[in-house]
């Protein structure tokens, strides 16, 4: 399979290339005011508010930097009754592709706040890679806010 690569602060983190619609540069930003810190903001793409989840704020604790590299991973995000929508991921580092088996991957075991499950691990060089499933990455909490009802416009 073939996985798209990435920075989240000091950690590598790989999502499979099929779940990803296009990786875009970072562009500016409309604030999200109100929105959890790790929603960094709403992206243009063809006419459609996305909104952009900063990876770096939400598994790393501190925002991803900006460098050239820097980029925004656009993907779907399934909710739990079969809607989908189009998210960003702001990343640093989106520089490589790489080829791995599912068997490279192994269970880490380890759960962090706010989300089910990192992801597997594999090793890469002499540190790891984990591999990134959106519906595990991103806190159900986000689920409600991208399909929430628009609220009606008063009277």
């Amino acid at each position: 399979m073939l996985f798209i690569v990435f920075k989240a602060g000091d950690a590598s983190y790989a999502l499979e290339a099929r779940q990803v619609i296009e990786v875009v540069p970072l562009v500016t930003l409309r604030a999200c005011p109100g929105a959890p810190a790790y929603m960094t903001g709403l992206a243009n793409y063809h006419g459609t508010g996305v909104p952009i989840v900063d990876l770096g704020r939400l598994v790393g604790g501190a925002p991803c930097a900006v460098y050239l590299s820097t980029r925004i991973i656009l993907t779907t995000y399934a909710g739990g009754d079969g809607q989908q929508r189009v998210i960003g991921l702001l990343a640093e580092t989106v520089i490589e592709t790489v080829e791995r088996e599912e068997a490279d991957f192994s269970q880490t075991g380890v759960a962090a706040s706010g989300t089910s499950d990192l992801g597997k691990l594999a090793v890469s060089g002499t540190g790891f890679v984990q591999r990134v499933v959106v519906e595990q990455l991103v806190p159900k909490e986000l689920e409600k806010i991208l399909f929430a009802e628009p609220e009606k416009a008063a009277s």
